[in-house]
C-alpha cells in the first residue's frame, strides 16, 4: 500500500509543530511527511506500524521518525487513546542549526531516524513531553523541545524498522497538493467548492478529483471535512466556547449537521467528546 503525503500546518507562533490527540481511536492511517516526529503514547494501546515493521504499543511508547518515514498508530477499538506530537523540519530552528559542532549527538540521532527509533525509559523525556502543552509560551516550549532531543540523544535507542522507506512523490505533485492543503486549512470555515479547488492548481474538478485521491488517499470534501473536524475536536478541547460557536467557526453552521458529521467520525457527540477529555484530564491532574 502506498503512503499517502500529509501536510503539517505552519504555526505563526513557533517553528514547529505540536500535536494534541486525544481520541476513541486511532484509525489507520499510513503516511509520511517532510517533517521527523517524535511521538509519545500517553493512554491507550495497539498496533504501531514503522516503515516495515509491524509491533504492538501501550502508554509510555516513544517514537522518533526521521523524516519521510512511513508510518501509522491504530488503536484497539475499545478505549481512549491519547498521544503528544512534536514534528520539526531539519531548519526549523535555523539553516544548519544541528550542524553546529554542540548538537554533534542530535544530528547523529536524526541522522539514525531514518528507520524510526523506539526508547524505553528515557529518563524525564514523557514528562517533559505531556508539559509542553502546559505553557503557551513558544519560546519555552521550544527550549524544552531542544532539552528533549539532546537528552535522547544520550539515551539507547531500538531501531524500529529493518530499512528505510522514504516516500517519493513528484515535486510537481506535492506543491500542487500543498497549495490546495493550504487553501483549505485557511478557509475551512468558508463554503469550500470543488471547482476553485481544482482551479487553484489549473486542473479541471474531474481531473483534480482523481488526482486529489490518488495522492492522499480521499476525496477533498472528505479531506475538508476531516480539517473541519479536527479544528472543532481542537477547541472542544482547549476552550469552553459553545459548540454552536465552534459548529459555525469551523464550516457548519448548521448544528444537526454538524453533530452527526461529528458523531459519525468520533462515535461520540461533541458533548460528550469534551467531558470525556476534561474527565481524563482530572484524572492525570
Amino acid at each position: 500500500m502506498r503512503p499517502t503525503y500529509e501536510h503539517i500546518p505552519a504555526s505563526p507562533h513557533q517553528s514547529w509543530h505540536l500535536g494534541l490527540r486525544a481520541e476513541p481511536r486511532f484509525g489507520f492511517d499510513w503516511h509520511y511527511h517532510p517533517e521527523y516526529e517524535l511521538t509519545l503514547i500517553v493512554a491507550g494501546s495497539g498496533r504501531r506500524y514503522v516503515g516495515d515493521r509491524v509491533a504492538d504499543y501501550g502508554p509510555g511508547d516513544l517514537v522518533l521518525l526521521g523524516a519521510e518515514t512511513p508510518h501509522t498508530w491504530e488503536s484497539e477499538a475499545a478505549g481512549w487513546h491519547e498521544a503528544v506530537t512534536v514534528q520539526f523540519l531539519y531548519d526549523a530552528f535555523g539553516a544548519g542549526f544541528f550542524d553546529r559542532p554542540e548538537f554533534h549527538g542530535v544530528r547523529r540521532l536524526l541522522a539514525r531516524s531514518d528507520c524510526g527509533l523506539r526508547f524505553d525509559g528515557a529518563d524525564g523525556v514523557p514528562e517533559a513531553m505531556v508539559a509542553l502543552s502546559n505553557t503557551t509560551d513558544a519560546a519555552r516550549r521550544t527550549l524544552a523541545v531542544l532539552e528533549i532531543l539532546v537528552s535522547l540523544a544520550r539515551q539507547p535507542a531500538e531501531t524500529i524498522a529493518t530499512r528505510s522507506l522514504v516516500s517519493d512523490v513528484d515535486a510537481a505533485a506535492r506543491d500542487r497538493i500543498d497549495r490546495v492543503i493550504g487553501l483549505v486549512r485557511r478557509d475551512y470555515a468558508e463554503r469550500l467548492a470543488i471547482g476553485a479547488a481544482a482551479a487553484l492548481v489549473s486542473m479541471s474538478p474531474d481531473a483534480f478529483s482523481r488526482f486529489f485521491r490518488r495522492h492522499t488517499g480521499r476525496t477533498f470534501t472528505d479531506y475538508v471535512n476531516d480539517v473541519r473536524l479536527a479544528e472543532a475536536s481542537r477547541r472542544l478541547i482547549e476552550s469552553d466556547t459553545p459548540i454552536s460557536t465552534i459548529a459555525t467557526g469551523c464550516g457548519y453552521p448548521n448544528l444537526s449537521h454538524f453533530n452527526r458529521r461529528f458523531r459519525a467520525q468520533n462515535a461520540m457527540s461533541p458533548r460528550d467528546f469534551r467531558n470525556h477529555f476534561s474527565s481524563a484530564a482530572v484524572r492525570r491532574g
